[in-house]
């Protein structure tokens, strides 16, 4: 077997050069492998799911091997495609780096691409970016926003991914574990109702995040289970964004992640309304393509937001209650 241009031929005295895979195949078992899914590497490839398939078919079949594992989830790569992987996913890489290289040669510029959630972004990385710059100015950070599987499809040099899962290639390093505080506007906590222990909370409308139960595991957690069921009601926000913007605006109490509202509590728009956090199940991630790892002004970048989000948060409550101990889901 021989690996020429147009893909991988094998080579016999009687039949000559036979095309087994061509680069393309390739590519497109390299892009489900990096996304686990047929569709993001659709997107990625300008192409349409079916092809994917198709052309995974055609690896699988020529190699006469199974590639993948399905399921209504992902994919995964079975031994055979871990090992496929391994042995062609870096000279794409490379490929890729090069036509890179020459694209943004003339002017030459460290640019390095980060992508995070949109409530990251927002409320704890804009604000703090301005000082990586003068201390880097000769380093372009290109900011860009993901809330979803778009992230895995976006190419980046750093990305800060909520939650632990990440695809092989990829450098993952755990960051602090995210806390959950309970926030409120000064004008609504100056409104006569005072928050003495957790049952005080449910005086006052109670803003949730649409896709995670919090305030019934918090309420749980600090030992009030009878009234769980008053704790669901209220209106409900796709973001911890969303959910802040209606805090402050004196619609409720929020319970959102301490490093979403750092911004908020610092200029007065948000208050803590009950003393302690939770921590919740998922942390932060910071993630790398291993290939870029040792890039200096990707490092540069990478200390930087470790050593920014290693700083203490410090923020004071205007009561003081038992701090819950149990975990929240997230």
């Amino acid at each position: 077997m021989q690996v020429i241009s147009e893909g991988i031929y094998s080579i016999s005295p009687k039949m000559g050069m036979t095309p087994l895979v061509s680069l393309a195949a390739l590519r497109t078992f390299v892009e489900v492998a990096r996304f686990r899914s047929f569709k993001d590497a659709a997107e990625s490839l300008g192409v349409t799911s079916g092809a994917v398939s198709q052309q995974i078919k055609i690896v699988e079949r020529r190699l006469d091997v199974t590639l993948f594992e399905r399921s209504s989830k992902d994919v995964r790569l079975t031994e055979h495609g871990l090992r496929l992987m391994s042995a062609i996913h870096l000279p794409f890489e490379q490929i890729r780096d090069a036509v890179e290289d020459f694209h943004n040669r003339k002017p030459r510029r460290n640019v390095v691409r980060l992508i995070a959630r949109q409530a990251f972004a927002s409320h704890w990385l804009v604000p703090r970016i301005d000082s990586f710059s003068r201390q880097h100015p000769d380093i372009e950070v290109r900011i860009d926003t993901s809330d979803g599987s778009g992230m895995r499809r976006e190419p980046f040099d750093i990305a800060v991914r909520y939650g632990n899962e990440y695809q092989e290639g990829f450098d993952a390093l755990k960051l602090s574990p995210s806390k959950l505080i309970v926030v409120a506007s000064p004008q609504l906590l100056q409104r006569g109702l005072s928050i003495r222990e957790p049952a005080d909370c449910l005086q006052f409308p109670l803003l949730h995040d649409r896709d995670r139960m919090n305030w019934p595991t918090w309420l749980r957690s600090s030992g009030l289970r009878e009234v769980l069921s008053a704790s669901k009601k209220g209106p409900s926000f796709a973001n911890d964004s969303l959910l802040m913007a209606a805090a402050a605006a004196s619609q409720g109490l929020a319970l959102v992640r301490d490093i979403h509202a750092e911004s908020f509590l610092l200029n007065g728009q948000l208050k803590v309304a009950v003393a302690g956090s939770i921590d919740a199940l998922h942390s932060y991630y910071l993630i790398t393509p291993l290939r870029i790892t040792q890039r200096p002004h990707v490092l540069a970048l990478r200390d930087w937001l470790l050593e920014e989000l290693s700083k203490p948060r410090s923020y004071e409550a205007e009561t003081s209650v038992v701090e819950p101990v149990e975990c929240l889901s997230d």
